[in-house]
């Protein structure tokens, strides 16, 4: 699997020529916020992607950045070779949000749903996978999901969650994680210049596997907080609703 984790760290690089697809907007309650889900084939691959922007005030805070799961002995990746199959509206005091299902086209026809929410000070999202035939047993080698930074952002090599960082034109952003029972605690590694990808270790009993579940399954949250400084992060009402 190094040359599938090789091409996810370049498929950034290609993405700013990519064209949406199937778009779905989630905006805060406040108008400040807004979570972009779509489907996105950069330039040269042949095969779509799940991917999502967040805009702050209008401006790109994370670019294009490509998400799935990477699933023992199935090709291509969860997430990959996807078309929009529903999508539902959540709205609540604190939130707006919805529940996109995918269906991967191919023989297999695997299903992969992503529920996102914008909160005034925070976005999140995780994935969902329903039962079904292909993915009964669910094996997880790795998580694919990217947050590509749409300005200049000192990245280190890696970091544990929650990792925060200084933005360019003020204030901080976080990215933390929800528990969920027997998955691996998920670190940052850094793919490019402006962009950090989760990442999964290996079971000790069973080196190439992350994760062994059934399905259903829902995953956990992966957050995202703006706030003016570190302490503001700590106290996001996102963080404060999801990550337990």
């Amino acid at each position: 699997m190094a040359f599938r984790k090789l091409l996810l760290c370049l498929l950034p690089l290609l993405a700013g020529a990519a064209h949406a697809q199937d778009e779905q907007r989630v905006v805060s309650p406040n108008g400040q916020l807004e979570f972009r889900l779509f489907t996105t084939l950069p330039e040269g691959d042949q095969l779509n992607s799940l991917a999502y922007q967040v805009r702050w005030h209008g401006k790109l805070l994370l670019d294009t950045s490509l998400m799935g799961l990477d699933i023992h002995f199935q090709e291509p990746f969860l997430g990959e070779n996807v078309g929009l199959s529903s999508v539902k509206s959540q709205h609540e005091p604190a939130y707006n949000g919805i529940f996109a299902d995918y269906l991967q086209n191919s023989t297999t026809g695997r299903r992969i749903q992503v529920e996102a929410r914008a909160y005034n000070d925070g976005v999140a999202f995780r994935f969902v996978v329903p039962k079904q035939f292909p993915l009964i047993d669910l094996l997880i080698e790795d998580e694919g999901t990217e947050f590509h930074f749409a300005g200049d952002a000192e990245l280190p090599e890696s970091s544990a969650l929650p990792f925060l960082t200084a933005l360019p034109t003020g204030g901080w952003l976080g990215i933390s994680e929800s528990r969920v029972p027997n998955f691996p605690a998920t670190s940052l590694v850094r793919s490019t210049s402006h962009t950090m990808m989760t990442h999964l270790p290996d079971l000790p009993t069973d080196p190439g596997v992350a994760y062994v579940g059934v399905t259903p399954w829902t995953g956990p949250w992966r957050i995202i907080t703006i706030g003016p400084s570190r302490e503001a992060l700590a106290n996001s009402s996102v963080v404060q609703a999801l990550r337990q």
